[in-house]
């Protein structure tokens, strides 16, 4: 067999610099997850796999560089390659040439873009193993959205006794916030629960948490209720901080106190808590820094404070254990 390449470079109708400019809605950070099929030898069947690719432009709107990994549920990486994605103005074509390495044993491609309509790139190509064997195949990726796209894979000549079979399969967009802040699902919804004020009237204390756009933060607003009449306590932001590469929050109360503050998940007694360093100031302008700790148990959220320093001045334990909240997931 033969590549396709060669013959379908010449054809002046394939796509250019257009779908070469639209292949940029690729760049960024990809992950997938699924399970192995029956029909590469170098790859067991039926087992659970995570994948993660980067793109990104090395020549902007020209060529664009990708890495990718294939990890196995073990954490056994069998699969890894590089791939180049530019136009080439001589073959009048936008060419994708990559290799890499699968379940040990080397592998080389290449393929041509051969039809763009705007939201699903065609293409045809050629692979080669370091067994000696080899496949021709179709191959497209459609991009309904901009945080996923479907990749649709048709093999159309098989030269060995192993190779693909045809398939479907999604990566999405990573998303460094729920990565790294894996509390953040079971966060979202509604919560409430009940204290007593200085005046030991019962407050009825209602959390809703909900998502930003792209799930890539969450908003927690607190609202108290005393006799009917609700009061907006404050609301909170939480978010993934790319720069600094950390989770981070900020506190708005209602009568003026801000804080800022630095999340991380700690294992504490065999659990996954989250610990909130923060610090700010209320609305006199006086200092206040301290340790919040977030846990969720099914359907109990429980947030304690071990460190409050107020205007220089650390509170003790059971002055800390007073601004306990406790609350159940409403339904």
């Amino acid at each position: 067999m033969q590549p396709f390449d060669s013959a379908i470079a010449q054809d002046d109708s394939l796509p250019g610099d257009d779908a070469m400019q639209a292949l940029g809605r690729f760049v960024g950070e990809w992950r997938m997850e699924g399970v192995t099929n029956e029909g590469r030898a170098a790859v067991p069947g039926g087992r659970t796999f995570s994948a993660r690719q980067s793109v990104k432009w090395l020549d902007v709107g020209r060529s664009l560089g990708i890495s990718w990994t294939v990890t196995m549920d073990d954490g056994t990486e069998v699969s890894m390659g590089r791939s180049r994605i530019e136009l080439d103005e001589a073959a009048g074509a936008v060419l994708n040439v990559y290799s890499g390495r699968e379940g040990g044993r080397p592998f080389t491609g290449s393929a041509t873009l051969i039809g763009f309509d705007g939201v699903a790139f065609d293409w045809r190509g050629h692979e080669t193993s370091g067994s000696g064997a080899s496949v021709n195949y179709e191959v497209t990726y459609l991009t309904s959205t901009t945080d996923a796209w479907v990749v649709d894979f048709i093999p159309t000549c098989i030269d060995g006794t192993a190779g693909p079979v045809p398939g479907r399969f999604t990566w999405e967009r990573a998303n460094p916030f729920t990565e790294r802040f894996t509390m953040a699902v079971d966060l979202i919804g509604g919560w409430t629960g009940t204290y007593q004020d200085e005046q030991g009237r019962t407050v009825i204390s209602t959390m809703d948490v909900t998502p930003g756009p792209g799930k890539r933060s969450l908003r927690m607003q607190v609202i108290d209720e005393v006799d009917g009449v609700q009061t907006l306590v404050g609301d909170e932001n939480i978010w993934f901080d790319v720069a600094a590469e950390a989770i981070r929050s900020r506190y708005f109360g209602a009568e003026g106190i801000v804080v800022t503050g630095t999340m991380s998940l700690v294992d504490r007694d065999g659990r996954s808590v989250l610990r909130d360093d923060w610090s700010g100031n209320d609305e006199f302008g006086t200092p206040r820094s301290g340790v919040s700790w977030m846990v969720i148990d099914g359907d109990r959220l429980v947030i304690s404070f071990s460190e409050i320093i107020i205007d220089g001045t650390p509170l003790d334990a059971d002055a800390c254990a007073d601004w306990t909240m406790e609350y159940d997931r409403r339904d």
